[in-house]
């Protein structure tokens, strides 16, 4: 997961300096970048991840008139491809027996009841598309999988990746046009971060019970 460059000023140079140890921590976490990073190990942070993204999607498009920014939410949603990919291991590698339907969801995720907040868990979001590229070359050196085969989450947006993220640049830019704004969006970055985070951890099965009932502390309504 890299962290998206910052813009000259603005929202985005606060959310890239507001958030970089969470972003420095959630890296430590995945450890996706290991070079001795196996299969295994690849396929439980897929299940993490899946059980980040689908609960929390629903939840960012309903927050946002996303056509008034010029935004297509619905091409910007991952959880189908990492659906994909866990169905992939299960069925090529016997890695998993569950549906992806089944397997546990976060229940701890950022407030999402306004704008500002959908906009700053959409920056994580799409941050991390933007630096899977990296993440997904590595994968394939070391597992063999690519967009086809396994590993279509990381791939991301392909070679649109760029301009996807130009697109949402632009559209985070004028919408936090106002210091308040910016505060709610930055506030929403770091506790998408922290909720990330603590779910991807929470993926060892002796700290699953303990941690489930933390995360219930923080579920949002």
């Amino acid at each position: 997961m890299m962290l998206p460059d910052a813009a000259t000023g603005g929202v985005l140079q606060r959310l890239k300096a507001a958030t970089s140890a969470e972003h420095d921590a959630i890296e430590v976490a995945l450890d996706l970048m290991s070079p001795g990073l196996s299969l295994t190990d690849y396929h439980r942070r897929l299940r993490r991840y899946h059980g980040f993204y689908a609960p929390i999607e629903p939840l960012i498009g309903a927050a946002a008139d996303w056509q008034h920014w010029r935004l297509d939410i619905t091409a910007r949603t991952k959880t189908a491809w990492l659906a994909a990919d866990l169905a992939y291991l299960r069925d090529r590698n016997e890695l998993g027996s569950a549906a992806a339907s089944a397997l546990p969801l976060c229940r701890a995720l950022p407030p999402l009841d306004t704008a500002a907040a959908a906009f700053g868990c959409l920056y994580v979001l799409e941050g991390a598309s933007l630096g899977g590229r990296v993440i997904s070359r590595h994968i394939e050196r070391q597992l063999g999988l690519n967009a086809t085969h396994g590993a279509r989450f990381f791939h991301g947006y392909g070679e649109q990746t760029g301009a996807m993220w130009k697109e949402f640049r632009t559209a985070l830019s004028a919408f936090a046009d106002q210091p308040a704004l910016e505060d709610q969006v930055v506030t929403s970055a770091i506790a998408t971060f922290t909720a990330l985070r603590i779910w991807c951890a929470a993926d060892a099965p002796a700290n699953q019970s303990f941690l489930d009932g933390d995360l219930q502390v923080g579920r949002s309504g």
